[in-house]
């Protein structure tokens, strides 16, 4: 099963990502504004996890998120 994961640098999804990835097999796709509250040094023990793709992205991008579920299929 693949996993997408909005606000996934900050504290609560990043936490959620790295347990995730720990008890897991499948893929995560970690979404993420990049804004105060989400830095990507959260997720820095995952960027280097195969299973672990990060985007850069706002959840009001309709179109990047209907492109991104086109790719990935979570």
């Amino acid at each position: 099963m693949k996993t997408f994961v909005t606000g996934s640098a900050g504290f609560i999804g990043s936490n959620f990502v790295t347990q995730w990835l720990s008890e897991n097999d499948g893929p995560v796709i970690s979404y993420d504004k990049l804004t105060y509250a989400g830095n990507k040094i959260n997720l820095a023990s995952c960027l280097s996890d195969s299973r672990h793709t990060f985007i850069n992205g706002d959840i009001c991008e309709t179109e990047k998120l209907i492109n991104i579920f086109n790719d990935f299929r979570p």
